[in-house]
């Protein structure tokens, strides 16, 4: 990966929808140089994904903390992972035994309800379980501030 590939995710990450042409000016290369580079970057496994990040104010965002007891990560992961659309992140953190889950849900009720079941059915696995609601975005993955 080189300067203009980097300039490449610079661009996309801010605005995904960026046509070749407009990478191409943006960069000083063709049309074609511009689709060529992205789809190496795709075929690499550096552009996973192109997503739309969809602002629900009504939505509540919940933050939870999971740590294992030792050995058991894996078996907490294999029944939230397929559990429930409301879990939108999960992440394995440098903590021993740590994950760190992003849900959201339509209300605080769902949301009690989910991490209900996830003390119900992981709970012989789980050394701690800690969860916080968000009040406030002040910046999202986009780089954006959000009003």
């Amino acid at each position: 990966m080189d300067k203009k590939d980097e300039q490449i995710l610079n661009l996309l990450q801010g605005n995904a929808r960026l046509s070749y042409q407009e990478l191409g000016d943006a960069l000083g290369i063709s049309r074609v140089a511009a689709k060529k580079r992205v789809q190496k970057l795709e075929q690499a496994g550096i552009i996973r994904a192109y997503n739309t990040c969809i602002y629900r104010p009504d939505e509540i965002i919940l933050l939870m903390d999971i740590v294992a007891q030792p050995g058991r990560v894996d078996d907490i992961l294999r029944y939230i992972t397929g559990r429930t659309a409301y879990i939108r992140q999960i992440y394995r953190t440098t903590q021993k035994n740590h994950l760190h889950i992003v849900a959201v849900g339509p209300s605080v009720a769902e949301l009690k309800y989910l991490i209900k079941m996830i003390e119900k059915n992981c709970g012989d696995c789980i050394e701690s379980l800690t969860h916080h609601g968000v009040t406030e975005v002040v910046k999202d993955v986009y780089g954006k501030i959000l009003p």
